[in-house]
């Protein structure tokens, strides 16, 4: 079995994606009412599937990167990410492994081996209702919600996470819509996720067997 060595930009997505959809899955016993009615919200379904789409544009190449897929968001199991373009990949986090697999390939690594293992600590520690992590690691710049639209303006407060990006804007309705990570050197990734569903509500056979994997 090989060993995966991932580079900063796929550790970069996982953990910038990972954590805000984790970060904003959960309630929290925050002061701010509009912040906590979002996460009331949010909170109400433990399983959710979109078809996503990353739009990363460098600055200094003046180049955007386009990448597309599927995503399944579980709160008791982890997180697929069904890459289809440019490359056909899945990635899969547990608490205990993130695991790579394409059709001629396996590989894996242990989270605690990982120099972003802390990273995939915390956004799993949040699917598990850790309610501490948000208050930790971010500040709250602004939030505001209706019915029909909500936002969310968040900085990095953990030295981990001001490396990363320095702010994230993320709004909704029902789900999670949009998310835009301001990172350093003026690079910006733009998440969108569309088509959510929270049905089927068990994991598919073909879901269980890559969960399986990470264990």
């Amino acid at each position: 079995m090989k060993a995966i060595n991932l580079s900063r930009p796929v550790w970069l997505f996982l953990a910038t994606v990972l954590c805000l959809m984790s970060v904003l899955s959960r309630p929290v016993s925050a002061q701010n009412p509009q912040l906590k009615q979002i996460f009331t919200q949010l909170a109400a379904t433990p399983m959710v599937r979109a078809q996503f789409e990353q739009q990363k544009k460098l600055a200094s190449l003046n180049k955007t990167f386009v990448s597309k897929g599927t995503v399944l968001f579980s709160k008791s199991q982890g997180v697929i990410w069904n890459i289809q373009s440019p490359v056909q990949a899945n990635l899969i986090v547990t608490p205990y492994k993130l695991v790579q697999k394409t059709q001629r390939t396996y590989s894996q690594i242990e989270i605690d081996k990982s120099p972003y293992g802390s990273v995939a600590t915390m956004f799993l520690q949040l699917m598990s209702g850790n309610e501490t992590a948000l208050a930790k690691n971010f500040n709250i710049v602004s939030a505001s919600y209706s019915p029909a639209q909500w936002n969310v303006a968040l900085t990095p407060k953990s030295s981990l996470f001001k490396k990363l990006f320095v702010r994230v804007d993320a709004q909704g309705q029902r789900y999670v819509d949009r998310i835009v990570l301001s990172e350093q050197a003026n690079n910006t990734t733009t998440i969108r996720f569309s088509q959510q569903t929270t049905q089927p509500q068990t994991l598919m056979a073909e879901e269980n067997a890559l969960f399986q994997l990470a264990k």
